[in-house]
């Protein structure tokens, strides 16, 4: 078999795992929310149970594939280091606001808007 003849092929497959990958992450988008989680303490150990925002039960967690690779960058970085800060500290003072003068009554002029008798 010459490459020629094996080109068609790839081609199908290829757009065979186009189709089927993008219907995966369709599936992924279209899933249910979880709201949260429901412990309950059964007769073989505690159970958590995530459910929706009306509090059906969801089923299993499925990570969405457009977010996982954020996710995983985002624990690569280590949390930040919180440190106290040094040196003096002093209280400032705000001065109180200059109380405000109200000016006279403007007095109406040719090109003004009518005045209310």
């Amino acid at each position: 078999m010459s490459v020629r003849s094996l080109r068609p092929l790839f081609i199908a497959v290829m757009a065979t795992i186009l189709a089927v990958t993008s219907l995966t992450m369709a599936v992924a988008r279209g899933q249910a929310r979880v709201a949260g989680e429901i412990v309950i303490c059964t007769g073989y150990g505690i159970t958590t149970v995530t459910v929706d925002d009306e509090g059906h039960p969801t089923g299993p967690v499925h990570l969405c594939p457009d977010m996982v690779l954020g996710m995983m960058a985002a624990l690569d970085t280590p949390p930040p280091v919180l440190t106290r800060p040094e040196g003096r500290v002093e209280r400032i003072e705000a001065s109180a606001p200059a109380p405000l003068r109200g000016s006279s009554v403007p007095q109406p002029r040719a090109r003004d808007p009518p005045a209310f008798i």
